[in-house]
């Protein structure tokens, strides 16, 4: 069976966006570290009404931290005219665009415009919807919170060739989307439901694992 690997997904609309930023993990991360964080009860809690301190109205703040590794050897055995050129500064070009406003793309500008599309369905200074993806089991929109790239290697024109990049994401709720982010409301409804399914079977899973 093929391994299958991880992936952030970025597009302004998945039906209709033209060029769609996937940036598929070369290698999939041993590790994940994930936080979560309790949101402030509120200012009845703190003017000291009883209980007010378990009040809770969104699920907890959800952080992921993931590292990536970045190599071009594969790349330049193919010699792939990409690769050989410009190094992995294509891949690490995308992981940077997921922190930019999609205003702020020129290139997705152009591209609208050539089109007649007028540029992107996204507001200019609105970031794009940005989907972690580690398997079927887990699917949800996030925002690129941190990226930290460390270039460790580079060919003869110093086009990076091996790197690492330390990736901090954040969970999008339900609460945290507008009303015209369908999809990612879907996903983000998926993702805490699934949750939920499965602390329900961790009640049977003990009699596995005693």
């Amino acid at each position: 069976m093929a391994l299958i690997k991880g992936l952030l997904a970025s597009f302004d609309n998945p039906l209709l966006g033209f060029v769609p930023t996937i940036v598929l993990f070369q290698y999939n991360p041993a590790e994940i570290a994930r936080v979560f964080r309790a949101e402030a009860a509120g200012a009845a809690a703190q003017g000291g009404r009883s209980g007010a301190a378990l009040n809770a109205a969104v699920p907890p703040v959800e952080d992921y931290t993931i590292k990536l590794e970045l190599d071009a050897t594969d790349g330049l055995e193919r010699e792939g005219p990409i690769t050989i050129t410009n190094g992995i500064a294509p891949r690490l070009a995308a992981l940077e665009m997921l922190m930019q406003p999609i205003g702020s793309s020129l290139l997705g500008g152009l591209v609208g415009g050539l089109l007649g599309g007028g540029g992107t369905a996204i507001p200019a200074g609105k970031l794009p919807v940005v989907l972690f993806v580690w398997g079927p089991g887990r699917v949800t929109p996030v925002r690129m919170t941190s990226l930290s790239i460390r270039e460790t290697a580079f060919d003869e024109l110093l086009n990076p060739i091996h790197a690492t990049g330390d990736v901090g994401l954040r969970v999008l709720r339900q609460a945290d989307l507008g009303a015209g982010d369908t999809f990612a409301s879907a996903a983000a409804a998926y993702y805490q439901g699934l949750r939920e399914v499965r602390a329900v079977l961790q009640i049977a899973q003990n009699a596995e694992l005693a």
